[in-house]
């Protein structure tokens, strides 16, 4: 148990070292709307990576969730070629829900809900579905706020399925968005960030 323990504790503050930092990605802002609105770009989103071989990639990808400055959720997506996609208690952090207005994570591939989620990465695609969710409804942005040792020649896109749209989130690495009384603009089954080989 004290050992378990410990594992979570190291987990999150290397959450808390490496997410936390100034951000070390593109910093030009890319919305939904207005003349800020990028190209959109359709992609393969139903990849079956099960079963494919994961390269040697150790690395990671910080996303944040903000209703404004103080309202925010973070999470980490890490790459490691010997961990796991499913839940493991010595890799992952179970998300904890809190008492603010936003709440973030990722889901691992058997649907656990994770703050840290650390899996493989696979060169023919890597999907991770993200959980965002808000006690109000309103305008919401997702960020990357760090990429760390994932090669340049990895695309990162975020997939809006509500919207159909897909966004090239290494070179634009935010996006505004809504949440209404619509299901579908919130909770599992809206984004999933993908990673895959550029071709």
């Amino acid at each position: 148990m004290k050992t378990r323990i410990s594992a979570i504790i190291i987990i999150a503050a290397l959450y808390f070292s490496s997410c936390h930092k100034e951000a070390s990605v593109n910093p030009f802002i890319a919305t939904t709307q207005g003349t800020q609105q990028l190209p959109s770009t359709t992609i393969v989103l139903n990849q079956d990576t099960s079963g494919k071989k994961a390269d040697s990639t150790k690395g990671y990808i910080c996303v944040k969730l903000a209703k404004d400055s103080i309202n925010t959720d973070g999470l980490m997506i890490s790459f490691n070629p010997k961990s796991t996609a499913a839940y493991s208690g010595a890799e992952d952090a179970r998300f904890m829900q809190g008492f603010g207005i936003v709440s973030f994570s990722s889901l691992s591939s058997d649907n656990v809900p994770l703050s840290i989620n650390t899996l493989p990465m696979a060169s023919h695609g890597t999907s991770v579905k993200l959980v965002v969710n808000a006690t109000k409804k309103g305008e919401y942005k997702l960020s990357i706020t760090k990429i760390q040792a994932i090669p340049a020649n990895y695309d990162i896109w975020l997939i809006d399925k509500f919207k159909k749209d897909s966004l090239d989130f290494r070179h634009y690495p935010s996006y505004l968005f809504n949440m209404t009384t619509d299901t579908n603009s919130y909770g599992s089954n809206r984004f999933t960030l993908v990673t895959r080989l550029h071709h």
